[in-house]
């Protein structure tokens, strides 16, 4: 059949979107309430309850728990449903220890390629958590301590590195939201993270790495020492 190639084209076909927008809000209002801790370790996530209090269908709750399954951060029990991840000690320490390999790398190839313009935004988003802090908000301190992270990740430059840091970024953030919570141990992060933004801009590696292997495994045994495994 020969084709002619005058004929006018179809239009393109628009995409749904509603349903793939539906269901990554769901996703995030999940993911945030485990974060934020309204979501306990151990509870039970029922889907049709959720579906209800989110006012959407259950399809895409469904989906948004097999995602954060995947994710690591909840477990579908066979014939039982789905519940937000509970550690025990072992796998805190295998999470952290992990993280501190990496986050020492990072912080090595910050203090190598890091910008001036880099190092002042540091400086300045630290500002910001001190005065969440100040203010007792830890909701803002959570989202300023995962930022810091991440902007130190940013410096690095390594598509490679960031890809392995997200593999157990949303665990290491599950994880850092409970300590967030633990008396004390926010304003002694947040001068550690003083600590590590200087080294940084002296770039001084061999303090930068110290600084940031302690920061990460000191809040570790902290949630250790409180029994939060």
């Amino acid at each position: 059949m020969a084709v002619n190639r005058n004929a006018p084209r179809a239009p393109g076909i628009a995409p749904i979107e509603e349903p793939l927008q539906r269901g990554e809000v769901v996703y995030q209002a999940l993911l945030n309430g485990i974060l934020r801790g309204e979501l306990e370790p151990g509870a039970q996530l029922n889907a049709d309850n959720l579906a209800q209090q989110l006012r959407v269908s259950t399809t895409p709750v469904r989906d948004a728990l097999n995602r954060l399954a995947k994710d690591g951060i909840v477990v579908k029990q066979p014939y039982q449903g789905w519940f937000v991840r509970s550690f025990e000690e072992r796998e805190i320490r295998e999470v952290y220890e992990v993280r501190a390999g990496l986050e020492c790398f990072i912080v090595k190839l910050a203090c190598q390629r890091i910008t001036p313009e880099e190092v002042e935004a540091l400086r300045a988003h630290q500002a910001v958590g001190e005065q969440a802090l100040d203010q007792q908000d830890l909701e803002a301190y959570r989202l300023y301590n995962q930022e810091l992270h991440a902007a130190i990740l940013r410096a690095a430059r390594n598509a490679e590195l960031a890809a392995l840091a997200g593999q157990v970024s949303l665990k290491t953030q599950m994880l850092s939201a409970r300590t967030i919570r633990m008396h004390g141990r926010p304003r002694l992060a947040i001068l550690e993270h003083r600590q590590i933004i200087e080294a940084i801009a002296q770039r001084d590696t061999p303090t930068a790495q110290e600084l940031m292997e302690r920061h990460i495994l000191s809040a570790m045994e902290d949630m250790l020492r409180h029994g939060l495994a």
